[in-house]
């Protein structure tokens, strides 16, 4: 399989992927640890950066941290030690807006989440007027236009009930990008659905890294990760194990742990 053209394009244009990056950090985590107790302990000593415009994608056995890792950066988890910048803002800051940095950050977990008792529209709509305060006309403009651009314009009034498993991640997606978000989190977004199912949300995500749009994914889907990631950081019980280009992860890990992770899931 072939690496993107948007990967390609970034890295002929620009020497390498890390170059194309350099000095424009989105996200940051220095020296963080998260332990629940004792013997869980889902981040240690976590260091890495994640650059404006990039995709990352985090693959991982389960248990690794990698959900967690994702959720300490709207800080859904908390972290015990260490530090976290978006965008510049350190996320533990007391004078850090809390509320305004979260509107900036778009997640897209492995449950839908949709509520059941609105329309696909209402539930993109609410962030909108809640959050920025969009007037009701100009919220539903807004949703109608996400709808359009996740391929279900025809599905405004449908309630979740009535989506297919994919529809809904699609609902949820266009939900994460009506605040107009500067990255996206997607938490194995495709797990909880059929293998039919999962092209369609893939494809949307595909589009949003055409665009430029920052993103961190946890995936295991290693294929879809060698078309969409500049990146891969492979994590195991907490740690950050290693981290590359994405060919050079795929193709030649340095870490036994990695190759043997990345040879089960291909089969090779």
């Amino acid at each position: 399989m072939q690496l993107s053209a948007f990967h390609t394009t970034s890295v002929e244009k620009n020497g390498d992927a890390g170059e194309h990056f350099l000095d424009c950090t989105m996200v940051k985590f220095i020296n963080v640890n998260k332990a629940f107790n004792a013997h869980c302990k889902p981040l240690i000593n976590i260091n890495l950066e994640v650059s404006r415009g990039e995709v990352l994608v985090i693959c991982g056995p389960s248990g690794a941290g990698k959900s967690t890792l994702l959720r300490t950066i709207n800080r859904l988890e908390r972290i015990d030690s260490g530090e976290i910048i978006i965008d510049g803002k350190n996320l533990y800051d007391h004078k850090t807006d809390l509320t305004a940095l979260r509107a900036e950050i778009g997640m897209v977990f492995q449950q839908f989440n949709l509520y059941p008792h609105k329309t696909a529209l209402e539930n993109i709509t609410l962030a909108s007027r809640k959050v920025r305060g969009l007037s009701r006309t100009h919220a539903d403009e807004k949703a109608l236009h996400l709808l359009e651009r996740v391929g279900l314009a025809h599905k405004s009034t449908s309630f979740p009930v009535h989506l297919s498993g994919g529809e809904q991640q699609r609902v949820a997606i266009a939900r994460g990008l009506a605040l107009d978000p500067k990255i996206m989190l997607f938490d194995e977004p495709t797990s909880s659905l059929d293998p039919e199912l999962t092209s369609e949300v893939l494809d949307v995500i595909l589009k949003l890294a055409e665009e430029g749009m920052t993103m961190m994914i946890v995936t295991h889907e290693l294929g879809f990760a060698q078309k969409v990631a500049q990146r891969i950081v492979f994590m195991d019980s907490g740690k950050i194990m290693e981290t590359g280009t994405t060919k050079k992860m795929l193709v030649n890990p340095e870490h036994a742990r990695t190759r043997e992770f990345i040879n089960n899931i291909l089969h090779i």
